[in-house]
């Protein structure tokens, strides 16, 4: 029934825009949820649908438009929405492929209503709408009303406001067409919102240029400028208010607003912030009387009067004042500008002011025009600068010369040096003569600094102290040094024609050496050394320090020099260019080893790392062939000061001619803890940019007369991302980074260091999010290096493409062999194998990264091996090809140390990497387990400490047999790390074990409890050892731990953190405990033990424990029920390991031969029984290596059989230690294209593995890779193809998303694993295939796992078969979940559902056991079950409700559960409801957990 409604006066204006002859209809009452008049007769008092001939009111009442994604258009004449209460509500809703709503009214009258969006989406208008009586637009938080129609009319319109809709309007309205609408448009919200979805966004310049904008919101961003209309000036035809207004526009490009056009005059109390600029036009005034910091911007007044009352003109902007226009200067002061334009004559420098302006300037103020060197703001050219270090040449290998042929990897880049005469040499020391050094005073001071340093390289060697001289060269021998073009010694041998430099000439860091006769006048023979650039001289000088026997760590790693009584050189030497342009260092984490020990033990003057400590850093490098280095930067939890504060550094620095970097958060050389929040407001581009602005020019302008490197870019403060307004997205920050911030990085470049700034190397790191900005489309200058960054744990990110390999720029790495984050640190050993290295680089190689190779080094020490290898390689990758890592390492112990030993000290370092790169030391965390089982596959934990003990031995040993001078370089690289590394792992797997003993009961724990502690002890004593002893205590505090810090950065500490041990108080009584291996727990009496089956074809051994649960005495004997059963021991008094193994010669043969073991003790009996597969006629000489055991099969990756390449060439070749089981087989060429999965198996290389298994069924074929990451923006992932016994090719994708569960697991064991499901339908000979599809892998090791009866399942890993609508399912990164991480399941309400597919389950009985996370946001969860995919669910078990205020995980109770048909299952969680105290229905959980209990595995071992 209709409701009557009584017209207001003001209703009868609207009338006048109907048509005469239309009739009026009117709504009687609100549309609901689910009701919608605008396309229906809903809520009408016709009855009927709107419709043609009909002029509609909504009255008081509310208008929905449909809940749907499709558009409609009103079909009556028009639509009036009037009086306070009358509203159009949008219900356009959220779809991710629709942009929303659009609804076109061609005729929208507002009357006193308003029209908003509420629906988590996008509602646009079209048509026309006049405004008749003040009204409102507005938006609910997250949604967005575009207005596209035409508006017209001159009432009042409000921007959301607290009155309209309770005050949650607070999403965006956009203008997005030029409008005649004259009225006054108030901004007045009082909730911020963020600069993409500000309250009110003009997406057409002239949206509001006839119009008053009245801002009264205090939030800068309430207004925002879209930047696709950012194409000229944006129009405002009067501006009043108090809100603050932003001139920039979505993404940071300056906006200039125009103001005046009506030609009224109005008062602006807001503040005009950002970088864009203000025109004053139209003949009225516009006073403003905030604070104008529009900074950047230029001010312009074409018409009327500007009345500034406060002096916040920018000092380098330009204010220009047309003809008959006027600026007046409503204050008492002089204000600074850059440039004065007055009728648009520019005015020279000086104060203008009323009495000499002409009459442009008025009021009581004055401008001191005052021009500045181009800069923010400024339109005065910079003059030009030049830098000596400037090239425009696109970097190419070797300087664009041929690799130099290695035949060893420590070839060493000089003339051999000998200890006795031969013809024409020269002798260099001996007989108490040494031959005198010269090089000239105008050479580089890097020159004098190689020639001193080879002085005492000549001492250390023969104890002979040759004379250095810039004087006239006069000597019967002498060495010459110099540099070709800045030495005139150099250079008058070689106008004398004494020297031939054409092969190096022009070159980067290239040298020639050569033993001349009467090379000048006084001199009788010379060694001339000459360098291409001052660099390559230096590493000329250091090579010959090399070949005498100094050993570039001789200073930093206490390499002993080898005494000799003479030392002579011949010959000549040509050394090219460097392969790598740039290779170098980044001193980081610096908190606990460099800074105490340069602070307190080498440079306590400095008290921090100084200009001392860098010239012992700067030598190691010149030595190493490397010329860049990123200055140590950290500030918590010590502070290090930042580089350019310390006096001294940047010019020992320039001195010794490193090139400067820095890091990743350290853009144009500013270290980002020199910028103090609190004083310089927010570290923000968008908000603060101009104080940032002028941060890093500073920087800039300081450094412009040294080498440096510029890191472009911008992240946050704190190696966090950068900040920017809520809400942006990775593509408005790309956006930003290429349009705003390295636009003005590189302006400062120009300006102060070199007029064209794409001739100065500069870099753009794309780390952590970084590269997600740069893949969403952030296009950088061709010049610019890009350095690919690892993953932060030795695994390269993405390399570059096809296209990016063209840019001029090109690209380099940036690798870590040491890291403080996530999912774990590693700063305290260096414990990544150089085969790995090898590979990572080698592969960055051969994607021509080759501009820059840095390495982060922690503290350098105890990295020393690490450094040394990634800077050897990057000098000559090509010598790194053919790799044998053994190999390498006796030939760096037969340099470091002698000959005789190197075997011995290549065998330990082997050893050291093989077993830390399973699991770093660092990663041995007192919380968590360490995932080496104390009870399964022989005792994991136990293997490892007895593989740890004899490597420390050998190496003790080693240490033994070295001289007295040799040993603190051993102790330092080898026998520390080793011993320490040992001890870390002893303590942590003996207390773990301890707690398994507590559990058992045993009355030994709290002796295995105290080993536990003795191995912590011994840890700090190798600390204080390597402090206080070694090398006499040079290195004290190189090793500094900080046991107490807490919270978030406790886990740095973990090799000083004593885990819990286990504590267990045993009654008096003795009592006898057994545990058979498998098994954790203890025998129960009368329950038989049972050991793992007996395989004849593997030769098993098992084992069992005998111990004693009680203080008193305890015999004990072990008696096997036949003499074929080999016991290691059959008696004792003391707890014992009982190996058991089978005489194969006299077992009897059967598939299931049974024996048993009884022990005997306290009064007690416990049997272990046993199983023996022992099959008549087994052909022992005929089974392939690998044989089934214990249901499993294992290969390693390098034990194929057959290997079959691609027609091009690529294949599979075996990489060198590069993996967690050392060797590995990648795919050569690493550039080889990827493989069509559906040309599998005809063009792609392959490898055949065969193996034998006993049972047949299903299958699971674990694959283990290298976790490396897909190649290029162009590769889909990391897959190969496998086959079992010729099935169908199986395609498996192991790349995980850094940060992801996955990828946390994987970077903590080393490895990535690949899963596919087979089955083995005959017993016998089985043939596994393997497929390249993407080059990116390395295959390590593969496991056949055969039935168990068993299934496990990783959250994360599990597929979503189908879900409720409205509920979200997510996996979720957690480091104590199982694998690092889980699924979160985000219902919100009961019924609500998610499904998940578990594949390949055999027919039987199982139980079924959940581990969840639970919390305080948990619901209560159903399980059910279905065996089709639309089949019946049946609920399991009972409801469980996962609320807790303690957190975390724990398993469920077991549900039976069964399965009458073999194949792919539904498992079901529903949330049911919630505990009234629970804030949520949420579901976490982290595996899934199968167990059969009634079907029988196939038969085997």
């Amino acid at each position: 029934m209709s409701i009557p409604f009584k017209w207001p006066a003001l209703a009868l204006l609207g009338l006048l825009a109907h048509s005469s002859d239309a009739a009026v209809v009117s709504m009687f009452g609100h549309d609901d949820v689910g009701i919608s008049s605008f396309i229906s007769a809903g809520n009408w008092d016709n009855g009927a649908a709107p419709s043609a001939g009909n002029d509609y009111f909504t009255g008081p009442f509310r208008l929905r438009s449909p809940a749907t994604t499709l558009s409609y258009t009103f079909a009556g004449d028009s639509l009036t929405v009037h009086t306070s209460e009358g509203r159009l509500f949008g219900k356009s809703i959220a779809d991710p492929v629709s942009p929303g709503q659009v609804l076109t009214i061609n005729n929208l009258i507002l009357d006193g209503g308003y029209v908003d969006q509420s629906g988590w989406s996008w509602l646009t208008l079209m048509g026309n709408i006049q405004v008749i009586a003040e009204s409102s637009f507005g938006a609910s938080s997250s949604d967005t009303l575009e207005i596209k129609s035409v508006i017209s009319g001159s009432a009042p319109l409000n921007i959301s406001g607290p009155t309209i809709n309770s005050g949650q309007d607070t999403g965006a309205v956009i203008l997005s067409s030029a409008n005649p609408y004259s009225g006054t448009m108030t901004l007045c919200a009082n909730t911020p919102a963020n600069s993409e979805k500000g309250l009110l966004r003009l997406n057409h310049r002239d949206a509001l240029a006839s119009a008053t904008l009245n801002t009264i919101s205090s939030t800068l961003v309430a207004l925002s400028f879209s930047s696709a209309a950012n194409t000229g000036e944006f129009n405002i035809g009067a501006l009043t208010g108090t809100g603050n207004i932003m001139l920039s526009d979505s993404v940071g490009m300056p906006v200039v607003l125009s103001v005046g056009g009506k030609g009224s005059s109005t008062t602006y109390s807001g503040s005009l912030a950002g970088s864009g600029g203000l025109t004053k036009v139209g003949s009225g005034t516009l006073r403003l009387l905030g604070a104008n910091t529009n900074n950047r911007g230029n001010t312009t007044v074409e018409g009327g009067v500007l009345s500034l009352t406060v002096p916040h003109l920018y000092d380098e902007s330009t204010v220009s004042i047309a003809a008959s226009a006027v600026l007046q200067l409503d204050f008492a002061a002089t204000d600074t500008v850059g440039a004065l334009v007055l009728g648009g004559n520019a005015q020279p420098d000086g104060v203008y002011s009323s009495g000499n302006s002409g009459g442009f300037i008025t009021g009581a103020g004055s401008l001191l025009v005052k021009t500045v060197v181009a800069g923010i703001g400024s339109s005065t050219p910079a003059p030009p600068v030049d830098s000596p270090y400037r090239s425009a040449r696109a970097w190419r290998a070797y300087d664009g010369g041929a690799a130099p042929p290695a035949s060893s990897f420590f070839d060493v880049p000089f003339m051999a040096v000998r200890t006795w005469y031969s013809a024409g040499a020269l002798k260099i020391a001996g007989n108490g003569r040494t031959a005198a050094i010269y090089h000239s005073a105008d050479d580089a001071a890097v020159v004098a600094i190689a020639a001193k340093a080879l002085r005492d390289d000549v001492q250390r060697v023969t104890g002979l102290l040759p004379k250095v001289s810039t004087g006239v060269p006069i000597a019967v021998e002498a060495i010459l040094i110099g540099t070709i073009g800045q030495s005139p010694l150099i250079d008058g041998l070689i106008a004398a024609g004494k020297l031939d430099v054409a092969a190096i000439e022009g070159k980067w860091e290239a040298y020639t050496a050569v033993v001349v006769d009467h090379p000048m006048l006084g001199v009788g023979r010379a060694l001339i050394i000459a360098g291409s650039d001052r660099r390559g001289t230096a590493f000329g000088v250091f090579g010959l320090s090399e070949s005498m026997g100094v050993s570039p760590w001789y200073w930093w790693g206490d390499v002993a020099v080898a005494q000799k009584s003479a030392i002579f050189v011949s010959g000549c030497h040509t050394q090219a260019s460097p392969a790598v342009k740039y290779r170098g260092i980044f001193l980081n984490d610096e908190d606990w080893g460099l800074q105490p020990w340069a602070a307190q033990t080498f440079e306590p003057e400095v008290g921090n790392i100084g200009p001392k400590t860098y010239a012992t850093i700067y030598e190691l490098l010149l030595r190493l062939h490397s010329n860049m280095i990123w200055p140590a930067m950290h500030e918590w939890p010590v502070m290090t000061t930042p580089f350019y504060l310390v006096p001294g550094n940047k010019i020992m620095a320039d001195n010794y001619g490193i090139v400067i970097g820095t890091s990743h958060h350290e853009p144009m050389h500013r270290n980002s803890h020199e910028y103090d929040e609190s004083v310089l407001g927010s570290y923000n581009y968008w908000s603060n940019w101009d104080t940032v602005y002028r941060f890093w020019d500073e920087r800039v302008e300081e450094t412009a007369d040294c080498e440096n490197i510029y890191t472009v870019g911008m992240r946050g403060r704190t190696d966090a991302g950068m900040l920017a307004p809520s809400g942006t997205t990775d593509a408005q920050k790309a956006e930003k980074l290429q349009h705003v911030i390295i636009p003005d990085q590189r302006e400062m470049l120009s300006r102060h260091v070199n007029s064209n700034a794409s001739e100065m190397p500069q870099i753009f790191i794309p780390y952590k999010e970084t590269l997600v900005q740069y893949q969403a489309g952030l296009q950088l200058p061709d010049d610019i290096t890009i350095l690919w960054p690892d993953d932060n744990h030795g695994y390269i990110r993405q390399l570059a493409n096809a296209s990016e390999r063209a840019r001029s720029g090109g690209s380099g790495i940036y690798y870590h062999l040491s890291y403080w984050g996530t999912p774990a640190s590693y700063l305290w050993f260096c414990s990544t194998p150089p085969g790995m290295t090898r590979y990572e680089m080698l592969k960055a190689w051969d994607f021509e990264a080759r501009n820059i190779w840095l390495v982060n080094v922690g503290d350098l020490k105890p990295a020393e091996i690490g450094t040394d290898f990634f800077l050897r390689m990057a000098r000559n990758p090509e010598a790194f090809r053919n790799f044998d890592q053994h190999d390498y390492f006796t030939q760096w112990a037969a340099r470091a140390f002698d000959p005789l030993h190197a075997e011995a000290i290549a065998e330990v370092l082997d050893g050291y990497f093989s077993l830390n790169i399973v699991k770093r030391p660092e990663h041995l965390t007192s919380q968590e387990v360490s995932g080496f089982s104390r009870v399964a596959n022989g005792d994991e934990a136990q293997k490892r400490l007895d593989k740890f003990a004899s490597l420390a031995a050998l190496a003790g040993s080693i240490y033994g047999w070295l001289s007295a001078e040799q040993k603190p370089a051993f102790y330092e690289m080898v026998l520390y790390p080793v011993r320490a590394s040992y001890k870390v792992n002893q303590r942590t797997l003996l207390a773990e074990r301890s707690r398994m003993w507590a559990e058992q009961k045993r009355a030994a724990t709290a002796a295995l409890a105290a080993e536990a502690q003795a191995a912590h002890d011994a840890v700090m004593a190798e600390i204080q050892f390597y402090n206080e002893v070694n090398a006499g205590g040079k290195w004290n505090l190189m090793l500094n731990p900080m046991p107490e810090l807490a919270g978030w950065a406790r886990e740095t500490q973990n090799p000083f953190l004593m885990p819990e041990v286990g504590s267990y108080p045993p009654p008096a009584p003795a009592a006898l405990g057994v545990a058979t291996e498998g098994s954790e727990a203890v025998l129960e009496s009368g329950v038989p033990g049972e050991l793992p089956v007996f395989n004849r074809a593997a030769d098993s051994n098992r084992f069992f424990d005998i111990f004693n649960q009680g203080l008193a005495a305890m015999s004990w004997t072990a008696v096997a029920s036949a003499p074929w059963v080999v016991l290691s021991e059959t008696n004792g008094t003391a707890d014992a390991r009982i190996m058991v193994s089978i005489n194969w010669d006299t077992a009897p043969h059967g598939n299931a031969v049974l024996g048993s073991v009884i022990i005997a003790a306290a009064g007690a009996e416990q049997t272990v029984s046993l199983v023996v597969y022992h099959p008549e006629n087994l052909d022992l000489a005929n089974l392939p290596a690998a044989v089934e055991d214990n249901k499993a099969v294992v290969i390693e990756a390098e034990d194929f059989v057959a290997r079959t390449d691609r027609s091009d060439g690529a294949g599979w070749r075996r990489v060198d230690k590069a993996t967690a089981s050392q060797d590995g087989m990648a795919i050569e060429p690493i550039t080889a294209s990827s493989v069509d999965p559906a040309s599998i198996p005809t063009n792609s290389p392959s490898l055949t593995y065969k193996f034998y298994a006993f049972t047949t069924g299903p299958v699971q074929i674990f694959t283990q890779c290298l976790p490396t990451h897909r190649l290029t923006s162009d590769h889909v992932g990391v897959r190969y193809a496998i086959s079992l016994n010729g099935d169908s090719p199986i395609v498996v994708d192991v790349n995980a998303e850094e940060y992801t569960a996955a990828w946390n697991v994987n970077t903590l064991r080393a490895a990535s694993v690949g899963v596919s499901d087979h089955k083995i339908t005959a017993p016998g000979s089985q043939t596994i295939e393997v497929w390249m599809v993407d080059a990116s892998v390395v295959l390590d090791k593969i496991t056949v796992q055969l039935f168990l009866g068993i299934y496990l399942y990783e959250a994360e890993q599990l597929t979503v078969h189908d879900k409720s609508t409205d509920v979200q399912v997510t996996t979720y990164v957690d480091v104590p979940a199982s694998a690092g991480g889980g699924m979160h399941i985000q219902s919100s309400k009961a019924s609500q559902f998610a499904t998940f597919v578990l594949p390949n389950i055999q027919a039987g009985d199982y139980e079924i056991i959940i581990r969840v996370k639970k919390w305080t946001s948990r619901g209560i969860m159903q399980l059910a079950v279905a065996e089709t995919p639309t089949g019946l669910y049946t609920d399991i078990g009972a409801e469980q409700d996962l609320y807790s205020t303690s957190g975390g995980y724990s398993d469920l109770e077991a549900i039976p559960v069964k399965f009458v048909s073999d194949g792919t299952k539904y498992l079901r969680f529903t949330a049911t409801g919630k505990n009234p105290s629970a804030s949520n229905y949420w579901i976490l959980f982290d595996t899934v957990f199968m167990s059969t209990t009634t079907v029988d595995p196939p038969s085997g071992p």
